[in-house]
């Protein structure tokens, strides 16, 4: 770490793009702690990035890549061929290697996610500073990106790599609800601000990459620290593109065919319907689950709230979701004797 308490101490100038104002904010805060930190310059706007990279000329810029309506893995491209001397540590919500495979790909030196930064941002920046790489403890990098020579801090999975059915299960009375869990890296979940257009892309990726495994039937919704904030289902999602299926009551009742409704609902409008941010639409968490609880007790949860899935929280984080049909098939085997 000599290298980089050299280039530290000898003024590490940072560009912030992040369209968060307040995390952008708390970025400023810690780096501007450390002694050799120096904020050039920040936006809440993507194309001013690539921009504010040339003409500041910072030695690294911390990078949103989910700016809405921005093209940031080209952003990446273009700071890495104009200004090739900048290191780009790309910020994100998303543990998705995709997302981390492009983000690399495109000249990214690092992906942090934005859930650690209070612990992980200044170890990430002197990292990439050095010239090495920081990947935060939950991306997978297996099959994704060949890695080369630079330094790499050790990464950690919390996540389970395998669905639950794949696994050496316990008796039913003996599981456990993280023996049934889907993991929250396989779940579909996007930050608040993402569009319903977005998430439906989310959800039909989802569905393809896991066929024959699960359906998504939602996705889940975290602010941008990484809590979560709510949850989007199928039913959320076309409530948000047709608003009169819940304010029109008198006209459904004139008529039951919904013909009326059905213009706009696969008609022009639904489209512009679509940029809605999903934070207007989702459906507030109504119960949590523990991920060593019973499984008994998650059966409980999802009768008494009327749920058809659920959170399951570890450490005080998600860390997957539990879902009743999958404890249903778990009552059916043992009532059917399987």
């Amino acid at each position: 770490m000599v290298g980089t308490r050299l280039r530290v101490h000898m003024g590490l100038k940072i560009l912030i793009a992040e369209h968060n104002d307040t995390l952008r904010q708390s970025l400023r805060a810690l780096l501007e702690r450390r002694p050799g930190l120096e904020v050039v310059g920040e936006t809440a706007q993507g194309p001013d990035a690539v921009k504010m990279a040339r003409q500041l000329a910072p030695h690294l810029v911390l990078l949103d890549i989910e700016i809405p309506d921005f093209n940031a893995i080209e952003a990446i491209k273009d700071i890495a061929t104009q200004a090739p001397e900048v290191k780009i540590l790309a910020l994100a919500l998303h543990t998705d290697k995709r997302f981390v495979r492009e983000a690399l790909k495109a000249g990214a030196a690092g992906y942090l996610l934005k859930y650690g930064i209070n612990e992980e941002l200044l170890p990430a920046v002197e990292m990439v500073a050095a010239g090495g790489r920081y990947f935060s403890p939950g991306i997978d990098l297996s099959d994704s990106f060949p890695l080369k020579d630079a330094p790499l801090r050790e990464v950690t999975f919390p996540f389970a790599k395998i669905h639950p059915h794949m696994k050496e299960a316990p008796m039913p009375n003996q599981k456990k609800v993280k023996d049934l869990m889907i993991p929250l890296e396989d779940y579909p979940h996007i930050p608040y601000w993402f569009t319903l257009r977005q998430a439906m892309a989310i959800i039909r990726e989802a569905a393809i990459k896991f066929e024959g495994s699960f359906e998504p039937r939602s996705v889940l919704v975290f602010d941008e620290k990484y809590q979560l904030m709510g949850i989007l289902t199928l039913r959320d999602i076309i409530k948000g593109l047709e608003p009169r299926f819940l304010k029109e009551s008198a006209l459904v009742k004139m008529d039951p065919s919904l013909a009326v409704l059905l213009g706009d609902l696969f008609g022009p409008n639904v489209k512009q319907e679509s940029q809605k941010p999903v934070s207007e639409i989702m459906t507030p968490i109504k119960v949590t689950v523990n991920a060593e609880d019973p499984i008994a007790k998650a059966v409980y949860l999802m009768i008494k709230e009327n749920v058809g899935m659920m959170p399951v929280m570890k450490d005080q984080k998600v860390a997957g979701m539990i879902r009743l049909s999958d404890l249903f098939n778990e009552i059916s085997k043992l009532v059917l004797g399987e």
